[in-house]
């Protein structure tokens, strides 16, 4: 029964009576303290939502760490067990050069010159050199002497070779160092990676939970409201009465009369439901009325008519000013007509004038054209009759020089005949004296006596005599004539040659005479071309002239046109200015008047939200005045009651009247 809680009524509670002794001794509190309950519940709930979620928060990062956590040390235990099966790599390596270096080095290493090692420098891991240095030191110890008997077997080094290594070792280095902060930068991505898809996980759950939360409470709220809506007033009034009911029928065991008051706020329930129904029935015809304004109104201002546009000032202005300058416009159309009219006829004078003289200029170009081509004629005859005169001469002189060489072998030849008739003629003188005389026979030379046989000697020696005068001229003869022969065949074999060379030449000459033709023939078209060019130039030199002393004469005229229309212009651009200042006072006045407006509008929305607080205000003092109304008749009821009662005179109703009163 203490726990139990008197429902609230709206704001008629201050004007109720007030409740009975049995309520306050049975421990039934009041509305202000059923308030600052539900206050501090609330915000106990909301600390406690507070601390759930801040605690949930905890819990995940603690959760989050944990598998950081753990991956940490499985990484940890994996690079364990790598730098290990690192340095057993090591040995083993070093184990094997110094198996393979044994057989093919000798042991007796020179120590002048520096070991060839290569280097790996780290600058920003210290932790890692240090360990490098740590574990390199076997290394080195070993790979030192290998390296020694390389390098003694490989030769002294040049510099450039000794600083191309160091390049390469610094390069090899800085490409280690490259590599291991890429594999650490790749590492550090996928876990970053891996911890934003379990937080966007984490993200979407609670985005779901959030929307599913969200989601059940809205669709109560608009069940509820909905229900509320679509039900009329007197049945939300009921509908309210009935659960104010429902949760006094708990309490009716403890408050006498509790039918009365709750039929006397059902009774003020359906009279401010009516009253407000009729209020917002007012509103809404209100509403209604002032739409169509509205509408109206923005009608109106979207489309202007003719006749809003006719009455105003600005409208006037420029109508006059329109037709001032469509006036101007006229002339101007007027003089333009009559200068298109003079240009088309000095138009119509130059084109005749022009073809005259294309037609005199033609006839000229061909009368000197056909004299040309006679004249070329007439150069073509004389060199065709030029080049036979020269062929000819050419013929004449090679036949000259022929018939040289040719007398030159004849006197030699002469000569050589010459030779022959005196070897014969020696020859005569040596056979004459002994052609009477007969020889003897050669099988008598045993009968022939010695004068005879000397006779014979004598003879037989003139005759060796007359033989060896003879050869000398016979063999003179023999080598003129064999040398006039090779003589003779070498000038054959040469004119052979000469001919050769001199049909290529000529083929060579006539392709040569052929395309210099052609050359003279393009050159004499061009010529002509050139000519006529010339005089077409010459022509429209004398035409241009012509045009220039027409144009200079337009010029004048165009420069007066000129003058005149600048005077036009300053006449309209003074007009533009004062049109410009009159439609910038029309422009300030329209500012002022928008001003004006807008202020005015400020007025009326500010006198319009007076006017809707004023009626809000009214609306409530309505329903409260029929609440009141209601209540004040219930009331006359009951003074009538207990007058009725009170004439029976009766001491249990006094009691009762004690009791409430």
């Amino acid at each position: 029964m203490e726990d139990r809680k008197r429902p609230a009524i709206g704001g008629a509670d201050d004007l109720a009576a007030p409740p009975s002794k049995r309520v306050a001794v049975n421990g039934s509190k009041t509305k202000d303290d059923a308030i600052e309950m539900k206050e501090e519940g609330w915000i106990e709930n909301y600390a406690k939502g507070a601390i759930y979620r801040q605690m949930q928060e905890y819990s995940r990062k603690a959760a989050t760490a944990e598998s950081r956590l753990e991956e940490l040390h499985k990484r940890c235990v994996h690079h364990d067990d790598h730098l290990r099966i690192i340095d057993g790599w090591w040995r083993q390596l070093l184990e094997e050069l110094e198996v393979v270096a044994e057989p093919t080095i000798s042991g007796n290493a020179p120590t002048s010159e520096p070991p060839y090692l290569s280097a790996i420098g780290f600058k920003d891991l210290n932790e890692f050199q240090n360990h490098l240095s740590d574990k390199g030191k076997t290394i080195k110890t070993k790979a030192e002497s290998l390296l020694s008997r390389l390098a003694s077997q490989r030769g002294s080094l040049s510099p450039e070779a000794a600083t191309l290594e160091a390049k390469v070792n610094n390069l090899l280095a800085a490409q280690k160092e490259y590599m291991l902060k890429l594999d650490r930068l790749n590492t550090e991505k996928d876990q970053l990676s891996e911890q934003l898809n379990a937080a966007t996980l984490r993200y979407f759950k609670a985005e779901k939970k959030l929307d599913r939360a969200k989601s059940s409470q809205v669709q109560k709220l608009e069940q509820q409201a909905f229900a509320n809506a679509t039900r009329p007033a007197g049945a939300a009034a009921a509908a309210a009465a009935a659960a104010a009911s429902s949760e006094v029928g708990s309490d009716q065991h403890e408050v006498n009369g509790s039918s009365d008051e709750l039929l006397l706020k059902y009774e003020e329930a359906t009279a401010s439901s009516a009253k407000q129904k009729e209020q917002l029935d007012s509103i809404l015809s209100e509403l209604k009325t002032a739409q169509d304004e509205n509408s109206t109104l923005k009608a109106r201002q979207n489309t202007w008519t003719d006749e809003d546009f006719i009455r105003t000032d600005v409208f006037k202005q420029f109508k006059a000013q329109n037709e001032d300058l469509i006036k101007r416009i006229n002339n101007l159309e007027a003089t333009n007509k009559q200068l298109r009219e003079e240009a088309e006829k000095l138009q119509a004078e130059r084109t005749s004038y022009k073809t005259q003289l294309e037609a005199d200029a033609n006839q000229v170009t061909q009368e000197l054209e056909a004299d040309i081509m006679t004249r070329d004629q007439d150069l073509a005859r004389v060199r065709s009759a030029r080049d036979e005169i020269l062929a000819e001469n050419t013929q004449r002189k090679a036949s000259m020089e022929q018939e040289k060489t040719s007398m030159g072998h004849v006197k030699d030849l002469i000569s050589a005949k010459d030779d022959r008739i005196a070897a014969l003629e020696s020859r005569l003188s040596r056979l004459e004296p002994a052609e009477d005389q007969e020889m003897t026979n050669t099988d008598d030379l045993t009968d022939v006596s010695e004068d005879d046989l000397r006779q014979r000697y004598k003879k037989l020696q003139q005759d060796f005599q007359s033989i060896n005068q003879e050869l000398p001229s016979i063999e003179k003869a023999y080598k003129k004539m064999k040398d006039q022969a090779q003589k003779r065949v070498l000038d054959f074999v040469a004119m052979e040659e000469k001919v050769s060379l001199l049909i290529a030449e000529k083929s060579k000459a006539d392709q040569k005479y052929f395309a210099a033709r052609k050359d003279a023939d393009t050159r004499n078209n061009e010529i002509r071309s050139l000519r006529h060019q010339n005089s077409k130039s010459t022509e429209i030199i004398a035409q241009l002239k012509d045009l220039e002393a027409q144009n200079r004469l337009l010029l004048g005229n165009l420069e007066k046109q000129v003058a005149d229309l600048k005077q036009s212009n300053a006449v309209l651009t003074a007009e533009n200015k004062k049109m410009e200042s009159t439609s910038l006072e029309a422009v300030r006045r329209s500012d002022s008047l928008n001003r004006q407006i807008g202020d005015l509008t400020s007025l009326v929305k500010s006198r319009d939200n007076a006017s809707a607080a004023v009626r809000e205000r009214n609306t409530v003092q309505e329903a409260e005045v029929e609440k009141l109304k209601v209540r004040i008749e219930h009331a006359q009821k009951d003074r009538d009651n207990w007058k009725n009662k009170a004439l029976s005179n009766s001491s249990e109703e006094e009691e009762m009247l004690r009791e409430q009163f």
